[in-house]
């Protein structure tokens, strides 16, 4: 669905459409000045509300508007939800109705000057809401493009515009990116995603750079060789290199996990739901995506994008387990499950990010464990970090955009989970702490002096069901919005 945002002053005299959408909150501060003349009755519907602790949607007949309906929207959603994600879902929610109803329009009204303070969260529950997979099939609705009004303060309308723009870009961004992550993994093979992201790049003008298998044996990145070995299709490491700032400088390396389908290999995945796998290219879909906002955005920062790519099969010519993979910093590997690859082809594209563009400050994004998902669920990204200042900015990043982290530990004491008899390190550590353990491996290859932080997203890449202001199961786009901020605010 295409979505057709503007930005007027409040008039509701002047405005006219399909729904009005006012959110409430106990003090009614967002959406309603004590002129309105829906002031009345939406205090009535809140007193009633919290004497009966009933907090629905309320969808009515408009009267004394030119609406076809108002929906009174509550912010108090059983109080499972923080008040930024009840603003997104409420926004997602009565787009939902106006889509259901087959009515094409729908306005917000923000008439107090603190609803500026909501009108990106609107946005992201509009974009994200509206968003449907419709690659091999039709759309479940007949409205094809929503026309959606934010009806803000009079002379507040250029900071709506400009605040309102900017979060249209980076959700836009986010949805391109769940749309890769719900392809089938045979259409959208390793050299597929590095074609995707070349047109990405050649669109927003960033150089591009592709490693084919020729390229990866003289570089030596054995991570990518040995994962990909028993596919058909072979493994690749790109960059997307944007450079918003004149200094020659890296200021912030991105990296993607980019399995494009992972059935485990030689250590072969349980058949029930292996279908998912599709998605272990979420880490590098979210990094392509963000490339192009920030490219998009203009910002002035400069930043590389770095996708190691592999299919992970099993096949006479795959890798096993027992073997010894020799990194060129001297680290070897000894192979435990080839189930464990993502952190293989991590290694190598984190190598190349410090030895090609010298980068001194690296965040990585992977469905990288099982036990991430376990711990967190389906609501946190597991983030850990080995620069204080790093993580504070990340966690902020996340906060201010609802993808939410939660720090998990690298303690120097579970290094020895890792330890094997026949090389430096193995590639799994056993059954407890395997999200750390995971993270610890990963900086067994971060060089000194460099900052880094390893986002696990496993749990939060993917819903199997409608959650939240995301109105359609499948993948979420996660970290696109994150990462961008990030940037922003360096």
């Amino acid at each position: 669905m295409d979505i057709n945002l503007t930005v007027s002053a409040a008039d509701l005299q002047k405005a006219k459409g399909g729904v009005l959408a006012v959110l409430i909150d106990d003090d009614l501060r967002y959406a309603l000045t004590r002129r309105n003349p829906l002031r009345p009755e939406a205090e009535r519907w809140l007193k009633g509300a919290q004497e009966k602790r009933i907090w629905d949607y309320t969808f009515g007949a408009a009267e004394g508007v030119n609406f076809e309906f108002v929906a009174f929207m509550p912010l108090r959603l059983g109080f499972f939800q923080d008040e930024d994600d009840q603003v997104r879902t409420a926004a997602a929610k009565a787009l939902d109705f106006a889509r259901k109803h087959h009515i094409d329009s729908i306005a917000f009204i923000l008439e107090p000057k603190p609803g500026l303070r909501i009108v990106d969260k609107i946005v992201q529950g509009v974009m994200l809401g509206a968003y449907e997979y419709t690659e091999f099939k039709d759309s479940i609705y007949p409205i094809k493009t929503m026309k959606v009004e934010l009806l803000v303060a009079p002379g507040a309308e250029p900071e709506a515009e400009k605040i309102a723009h900017e979060r249209r870009i980076v959700c836009e961004a986010a949805n391109h990116a769940r749309d890769i992550v719900n392809r089938p993994g045979s259409s959208l093979v390793p050299e597929g995603i590095a074609a995707h992201a070349a047109k990405v790049a050649k669109k927003h003008g960033m150089e591009f750079t592709l490693l084919r298998k020729n390229d990866l044996k003289k570089g030596g990145h054995v991570g990518l060789l040995n994962v990909g070995a028993g596919s058909a299709h072979p493994p690749v490491m790109f960059a997307l290199n944007y450079r918003g700032a004149r200094r020659k400088k890296v200021d912030l390396a991105l990296i993607g996990k980019g399995v494009s389908f992972d059935t485990g290999g030689i250590s072969l995945k349980p058949w029930s739901n292996m279908w998912e796998m599709k998605g272990d290219m979420a880490g590098c879909a979210a990094v392509i995506h963000t490339m192009e906002a920030i490219a998009s955005l203009g910002l002035k920062q400069n930043v590389v994008g770095i996708v190691p790519s592999a299919e992970n099969r099993p096949d006479a010519k795959a890798y096993l387990p027992g073997d010894i993979i020799s990194y060129k910093n001297g680290v070897s590997v000894e192979v435990h499950s080839t189930d464990a690859e993502g952190r293989l082809i991590l290694a190598d594209a984190l190598l190349w990010a410090q030895d090609k563009f010298e980068a001194k400050t690296i965040v990585d994004v992977a469905t990288l464990t099982g036990a991430c998902l376990r711990a967190l669920g389906l609501n946190y990204t597991g983030l850990m970090c080995n620069d204080e200042k790093l993580a504070a900015r990340l966690e902020k990043s996340g906060a201010s955009v609802g993808e939410k982290t939660w720090r998990l530990p690298l303690p120097v004491e579970y290094d020895e989970l890792l330890l094997s008899p026949v090389a430096k390190i193995k590639n799994i550590g056993g059954p407890y702490a395997g999200a750390s353990t995971a993270g610890l491996f990963l900086q067994r290859f971060v060089g000194e002096g460099v900052s880094w932080a390893h986002l696990d997203i496993a749990g939060t890449s993917d819903y199997d069901k409608k959650q939240r202001y995301f109105l359609q199961a499948g993948a979420t786009g996660v970290m696109v919005q994150t990462l961008t901020d990030l940037v922003g605010r360096m």
